[in-house]
């Protein structure tokens, strides 16, 4: 097994998800949505080295994942929850469980609905490193076929790789300074890959079976397409049926089953998201905060101001203002710790 680089811990807790999503895209393009105008505020929890990094988050409120992945990784997504847990996450339009391991397609971008306070581990492992263990251990079966799949339900051995990402997570936040010391850091790397390939099941091939995806997910991409190229529009659900050319009930149940929201819900809140992300790269001299929420279809300057504030907890002339300095705004340094 080759030597593990020097590791690198960050423990945070943000209230701009826009900054969130920086500290995420270390090997990734994501662009996170909070699908809630409630405020929001995620513990994130980053153990790096250049072999492995594990992420750990959780947020307030559901949180919409959207992007591409590193080409040089392997990504390995799972949930912490217990099994009662009242959502689970949607992936590629399809709803997974808590046995599920899945995201280890490398072809297939991002796109992930999680839900509000679900705790969340993503491990990404350099692509040589887990082909150099896949060899020694002798598993052919876990090949390209097999990665493309994306998701594997194994409830009888993923306890396993939760129960060591729950310890991972424990030690990260009471005892930091122990991933300093080189041999613990040798060992994560030498005891985690192969126990994650012993989780996964010989002729796993035929126990991944695909999953149906959600009912109207068809009809949702449609629409979701359809919203992000008309933010600057005045909508309304009447509009939306006749785009698609289906039911408001059909709608409905399409948005609330994917993201937890109905369909003006979710307009909503990707046109509070398009306001504060032009404002956060906006001159603070020159732009003008009017202008921009009409852009994205606000046209009642009361009304913007009052959602601006609920869903940022800030007015968005504080937020024109910091647009200099993004780095500084949002982040806490200290984690609190998880239940």
């Amino acid at each position: 097994m080759k030597k593990l680089s020097s590791s690198r811990l960050i423990q945070c807790c943000f209230t701009d998800i826009d900054h969130l999503a920086v500290a995420l895209n270390t090997r990734r393009n994501l662009q996170l949505t909070q699908l809630s105008t409630q405020k929001f505020r995620a513990d994130l929890v980053l153990v790096t080295f250049d072999e492995v990094l594990f992420s750990f988050a959780k947020a307030s409120c559901p949180v919409y994942n959207l992007g591409e992945k590193a080409k040089d990784y392997l990504d390995f997504s799972c949930v912490l929850e217990p099994d009662d847990h009242q959502a689970g996450i949607v992936s590629h339009n399809q709803k997974l469980s808590r046995g599920h391991l899945f995201g280890f397609d490398s072809s297939r971008g991002i796109k992930l609905v999680v839900p509000a306070n679900l705790k969340f581990c993503t491990v990404q492992i350099r692509r040589d490193i887990f082909q150099d263990c896949l060899e020694a251990m002798e598993r052919p079966d876990i090949d390209q076929r097999f990665l493309m799949t994306n998701h594997i339900l194994i409830p009888a051995t993923l306890p396993v790789i939760q129960a060591y990402l729950a310890e991972l997570l424990k030690l990260s936040q009471k005892q930091a300074e122990l991933l300093n010391l080189p041999q613990l850091k040798q060992l994560i790397l030498e005891d985690f890959v192969p126990l994650l390939i012993s989780t996964i099941p010989p002729c796993s091939q035929k126990l991944a079976k695909p999953l149906r995806p959600m009912r109207h997910a068809a009809l949702v991409q449609r629409l979701e397409d359809y919203m992000l190229a008309n933010l600057d529009q005045p909508l309304t659900l009447k509009d939306l049926c006749r785009s698609v050319n289906t039911s408001s009930r059909s709608i409905f149940y399409g948005f609330q089953a994917i993201f937890g929201m109905s369909p003006m819900a979710y307009l909503k809140v990707q046109r509070l998201h398009g306001v504060r992300r032009r404002l956060q790269v906006a001159d603070p001299e020159a732009s003008n905060i009017t202008a921009i929420s009409n852009q994205f279809g606000f046209w009642s300057a009361g009304h913007f101001a009052r959602d601006y504030k609920k869903m940022f907890g800030e007015l968005p002339s504080q937020t024109k203002l910091q647009s200099r300095v993004p780095h500084i705004k949002g982040v806490e340094p200290r984690i609190r710790q998880w239940s």
